[in-house]
This record gives structure tokens, sequence and C-alpha cells, in this order.
């Protein structure tokens, strides 16, 4: 463990050296990061400031968070497979120090979140999240192929405490899965919305997902004290682009919820729902068809 003093030094330099283009730099667009790098056939990864003590490391599949503490760091997602060695190497990097992951904190189930699980279990770290997010991982590798679980789930709230620092795990309910966790940094008021905000929402209804309960779940997150969202792709958002997001969210499912109150058979309901002016475009599976219309049908 490192003493009291050397952290503080350490993140007095990172303070330093970054602060001053933070905010600009991580407001831009990072679709050019995540780019594929062709000759290695990994996703490039860059690590930029959020605020003292936390980056953003882009690329390999999602956005993940790297809080730095005294004790060792937490990480919020653990993106694609391919992709851990390239991790730590950053981690060490922004914090001028050997200090290990110890807690790593998974959103949802999907493989650009958890496709490095067994790398962070072998190394000793603590993969901690919601209890729906074992049977989504389980079922999702059904036809075959190895799962690695978390080491803990909780239920619906959740606090990691290391080295001085606070994360608050939440969960709302069923939007963009059933094992959505939401992250906040509360001293920071940063918070990791995973895949709860999206270009376009896309519910992963095997997996127990739910445009009806999306809007809900956000109108949960917008009570909580922030200024910084970090979705798990795409730039930072701010509470005002959120609740922009919420109320399309909220207007989509009235407007479904009215077409199917008319009788509007399912096969009809995409082309007759009105999203142009909400800026999003449906490429509906038909089962996603056919579970969205149900839980509109019942939500009537």
């Amino acid at each position: 463990m490192l003493g009291k003093t050397a952290p503080a030094k350490r993140l007095y330099a990172i303070t330093l050296l970054l602060t001053a283009g933070a905010a600009g730099n991580f407001a831009q667009d990072t679709s050019q990061k995540d780019r594929r790098d062709a000759s290695s056939g990994e996703s490039a990864l860059r690590a930029e400031l959020v605020k003292t003590g936390l980056f953003v490391i882009t690329g390999g599949g999602c956005n993940s968070l790297l809080r730095l503490s005294a004790n060792g760091f937490i990480l919020v997602d653990g993106k694609r497979p391919g992709n851990y060695e390239a991790i730590l190497e950053l981690a060490k990097k922004v914090s001028f120090s050997e200090q290990p992951i110890r807690v790593l904190i998974i959103s949802d189930h999907q493989p650009n979140h958890t496709g490095n699980n067994a790398a962070f279990l072998a190394d000793g770290t603590q993969i901690v999240a919601q209890e729906n997010v074992k049977q989504n991982l389980i079922a999702s590798k059904s036809g075959g192929g190895k799962v690695t679980l978390p080491s803990m789930t909780y239920e619906r709230n959740y606090v990691v405490k290391l080295g001085g620092v606070e994360a608050r795990l939440m969960h709302y309910g069923n939007a963009h899965t059933s094992g959505d966790t939401v992250v906040l940094f509360p001293n920071l008021k940063v918070i990791s919305i995973g895949d709860l905000f999206a270009p376009t929402p896309d519910p992963d209804y095997s997996a127990g997902g739910s445009l009806v309960g999306w809007g809900p779940v956000l109108g949960e997150i917008l009570k909580l004290d922030f200024d910084v969202a970090v979705p798990s792709s795409g730039p930072g958002v701010t509470r005002a682009e959120l609740e922009a997001f919420k109320k399309k969210m909220d207007t989509l499912v009235s407007r479904a919820t009215e077409l199917v109150k008319k009788g509007v058979p399912e096969d009809r309901l995409m082309s007759q729902l009105k999203t142009d002016d909400l800026g999003w475009r449906f490429s509906f599976t038909g089962d996603q068809l056919n579970r969205f219309y149900a839980e509109l049908s019942q939500a009537k």
C-alpha cells in the first residue's frame, strides 16, 4: 500500500497536467477513438480525465471509468475480451503507481462490459454486479462457452468504499436489461449510466429489458446529485441532456400505448408509431417487436 503522502502528490501532478483540458476533451465525440487498430486487431484505448481522480477509458467496446484511491482502484466495466493488459497499463500511466484494480463493477452482462472478467478475477479483483447479471450471463452462454460470474452481487443498493473514496451502486428496475447498474461517485457528482443512455434505446428483451420501464428508471436516476453522466458509448452528458432523453422515452411509450389502446395490431405498430421527431429509427427483430407489444398491452 502507498503511504498517505505519496498518492496525494501523484494526484496533484495529474491534476496539473490534465485538468485544464479535461472538460473539452471528454465532451468531444469518442467515435474515432474507438476505431479498430488494423495491425493488432484491438481497439485503441485512451484515458481522459473527467474530474480529479476519475478517468474515462474509451475504446475496447465501451467507456470504462477508473476511480483512483490510496488503496487501489475501482473500475466500472471491463470492456471486450483482449483489453485486459491495456487497461492495466493505462491505469499505471494515469496514476503513476503500481496499485491494483481491486474492484470491477459491471453495469450489465453484455460482453463489451464483461469480456475480461476471467482475467480480473484471476488477478484477485472483486467483481460486483446486480444479481440478475448472473442469470443473464448464464443464459447468454446457453449454447456453450465459458462463463465467468461476478464474485458478489447486490439487489437494489450497494456501497463500495476503498482508500477514502466511495462508489454507490444502484439498480432501479428493468430498462436496457434486468441487471443495469448505475454508479454514483458522490464527492465528484459523476455517475456511470452504462447503456441507459444511447443514440437510440435498444432494450435487450432476452435479458429482461423494457422500453416501458426505461423512463421510470431514468426518473430515479435524475433524483441523484450529479452534473456529469458517463454512458457506455460516446461523450459524457449533462443532466439537461439526460432529462431530454427521458422526455423522448416517455413520449415514445405514450404514443405506442395509445396506438395499442386504439387496436393497432402488432404488425402495424412500428409503421404507425411516429419517431422521426425524436431522432430515433428502430430496427426491431420479430422477437423484440413481440415483447414490446406485449408490455404495451399490459400497461394500457
